[in-house]
């Protein structure tokens, strides 16, 4: 049966709008096909990047490397930060967005305790920190005129970074060496750093433009994986999917 447009029968008793049924019989067949057209564009976008059911991992019983090398980026700074707490050091996070080469502020100073002693940046990788990233902290050192720096990865560092690091008072901090510190505390401050860091969901990357959990997505043409912001297209955040992570 063909599309039939209905129009309100007061129409064709009128003379002046009957002249217009014609039109407006016209007009409406525009209007099916521009509905039409829109909603396939819709379809085309939607299906462009598709979500993919995600599954939140069940929450470990220890501290392991494994741990380590999962926790999201946003919730890795603020584990980093946690840990300097416990350690009696007062740290302070930054603000979601640019940092500034700054993820933890740490305060030292007994006489001017409103002064960063220290800097803290924090790269959840699925890769070694190269020397540029280093390089970057010491500049951010000077500005900020700190004493020291910590960078904290733990996937680890390049022989140039690590080389370049102790020339400029910069210790790293590479996964092995993090768990080690973590496992000198005390038995329930560890519990209760692995709690903070697992609670909820603890893998799922956090957009890093707006801050709300991310969502797994693939792309139609090439059937690649990355992580989306569920505000699209309001908010464009995207991130790389880590390797070995089944989306």
């Amino acid at each position: 049966m063909g599309g039939v447009v209905v129009f309100p029968r007061f129409m064709a008793g009128n003379m002046f709008l009957a002249a217009l049924v014609p039109m407006a019989r016209g007009m409406g067949w525009i209007g099916v096909f521009a509905f039409a057209a829109i909603a396939v564009l819709r379809w085309i976008q939607k299906s462009a990047v598709m979500p993919v059911a995600q599954v939140i991992p069940l929450r470990p019983q220890a501290w392991s490397l494994d741990v380590l090398a999962r926790i999201e980026w946003r919730r890795y700074e603020d584990l980093c930060c946690a840990f300097y707490r416990e350690m009696g050091v007062r740290a302070e996070t930054t603000h979601l967005g640019a940092d500034g080469g700054v993820d933890v502020h740490l305060f030292q100073d007994e006489a001017q305790p409103a002064r960063a002693t220290d800097i803290v940046q924090c790269k959840a990788w699925n890769k070694p920190v190269g020397v540029r990233e280093i390089r970057e902290m010491r500049g951010v050192m000077a500005h900020e005129k700190v004493e020291s720096g910590y960078f904290m990865a733990p996937m680890g560092f390049t022989d140039e970074a690590r080389a370049f690091a102790r020339e400029n008072r910069i210790t790293l901090l590479d996964g092995p060496l993090f768990l080690a510190m973590i496992e000198q505390l005390p038995a329930a401050t560890g519990q209760r750093l692995l709690a903070f860091a697992t609670e909820g969901d603890w893998t799922t990357p956090s957009c890093p433009s707006c801050g709300e959990k991310m969502v797994s997505r693939k792309k139609k043409s090439n059937n690649g994986a990355f992580w989306g912001c569920p505000a699209y297209p309001r908010c464009r955040g995207m991130l790389p999917m880590r390797a070995g992570v089944v989306p």
